[in-house]
């Protein structure tokens, strides 16, 4: 089985360019629609963890998914509204990257596949091979230097290391993708030596929108990159873990370059729409985030843990904080208690300690933070419907039922002494 793919791997790595790109998927066929002056292109960082997984819907209808996070994405993708893959993107054989590719195969028609060339030894590795052997339609791409079309939208394949002479991480696939005047840098845990690799490439331009690299690491970054990328907008895909991420001086390099930061652990699935002309807009949780144009920064940048300030009734909210909450979980609410939480942020420099306080729905489906706990200045708290582990920065409800209405419903963050300190109306 894995002779098989292999075999077939190393046949197609070697065709032409141009007979690659000859491929109906990458070419605008004459009978397409002619797209739509307000078109956008539309880049949805999936919340799945500690893991990565990034949707790409060009105009048109073309879709890429550039690594598959660590479980079954399938069904979350046929929430997006994805019936079929044109392009299909391992950036390295990790499992977090990898692991929900089988499943993508198996449940969706993909018409290719691309990967940097790495065997790994893993069981995921293996499975994904046997997912690949049994769907022979699929055609192999290496990922070597090339500009793939999908739609209206351009792909640069970036250059890799040559291989065998870094780790897994340093040779992650990684791609500039262009849409007119709008441009993403997207790889999978690229770390120092590939970042510098690219930079002496000449292959770093001036971005809107920046995939945080490995996850928000402190090897995932280099202030040369980011004087030349100058993102606008950094999203980090990242989840609970016991690495640190994101760590703090990623967040402070990210924050000095004058970017955007957004998390999916803190904001679920981010999705950044381009234009042509270069503009775009950040959403999550159904709301619009951010908006800029091209060539300027952002002239909105609301706190990252929410869409905008919290409503508060007069004489009821401390303006220092703010309160949001996340009510429509992925798939099944009920099922996924913990796909809902609510969002408390410090905007003060001191910090806050709220041990004894509980935050209330209008049902009175209360949680009371245990004793010592504290909200960090410039910080946030995340507190989730289901049930998990504690940690200083999430809490958990331990329902096992949604809490928060999705047509609507009142947050309310009391203190110790039962008073009110901020509400939130949605």
């Amino acid at each position: 089985m894995r002779r098989g793919w292999e075999r077939l791997r190393r046949v197609l790595a070697v065709a032409t360019v141009a007979t690659l790109l000859a491929a109906p998927v990458f070419a605008t066929a004459p009978s397409a629609p002619t797209a739509d002056p307000d078109s956008v292109l539309r880049i949805t960082f999936l919340d799945v963890g500690q893991a990565d997984a990034v949707l790409i819907q060009a105009p048109g209808g073309r879709t890429a998914l550039i690594d598959a996070g660590r479980d079954d994405v399938a069904p979350l993708l046929r929430q997006f509204g994805v019936s079929e893959i044109d392009l299909l993107v391992a950036t390295h054989p990790h499992a977090d990257h990898i692991g929900g590719m089988a499943g993508v195969i198996a449940a969706l028609p993909v018409r290719f596949y691309m990967d940097n060339g790495e065997p790994h030894t893993t069981q995921t590795y293996r499975r994904l091979l046997a997912a690949l052997d049994a769907r022979p339609e699929i055609t192999y791409l290496e990922a070597s230097p090339r500009t793939l079309t999908l739609g209206e939208v351009e792909i640069d394949v970036l250059p890799l290391l040559p291989r065998g002479t870094t780790n897994h991480n340093d040779r992650s696939v990684s791609l500039l993708v262009r849409f007119g005047e709008f441009r993403a840098f997207l790889s999978g845990d690229s770390e120092v030596r590939q970042l510098t690799h690219l930079m002496n490439q000449g292959a770093v331009r001036e971005l809107a929108l920046l995939k945080a690299p490995h996850h928000g690491s402190d090897n995932g970054f280099t202030r040369e990159f980011l004087n030349a990328a100058r993102p606008r907008v950094v999203v980090i895909s990242v989840g609970r873990n016991s690495y640190g991420h994101p760590r703090p001086a990623a967040l402070r390099a990210y924050e000095a370059s004058g970017a955007t930061v957004f998390r999916t652990d803190w904001h679920g699935h981010v999705s950044v729409q381009g234009r042509e002309s270069g503009d775009y807009e950040v959403s999550f949780g159904g709301e619009i985030a951010l908006r800029g144009r091209a060539g300027d920064r952002p002239t909105h940048r609301p706190p990252v843990a929410a869409p905008g300030p919290a409503s508060v009734p007069a004489g009821a909210g401390d303006a220092r904080l703010r309160l949001w909450v996340h009510a429509d979980a992925p798939g099944n609410d009920h099922r996924n208690p913990n796909g809902e939480y609510a969002v408390i942020r410090n905007l003060e420099s001191g910090d806050r300690p709220i041990g004894g306080w509980s935050l209330c729905d209008r049902a009175n489906h209360c949680f009371r933070f245990p004793a010592g706990a504290v909200l960090e200045a410039g910080g946030q708290l995340v507190v989730h419907t289901g049930a998990g582990r504690a940690d200083a920065t999430r809490y958990y409800m331990g329902r096992r039922q949604a809490v928060w209405n999705n047509n609507g419903d009142t947050a309310t963050l009391y203190d110790d002494t039962g008073a009110v300190v901020v509400v939130f109306d949605y």
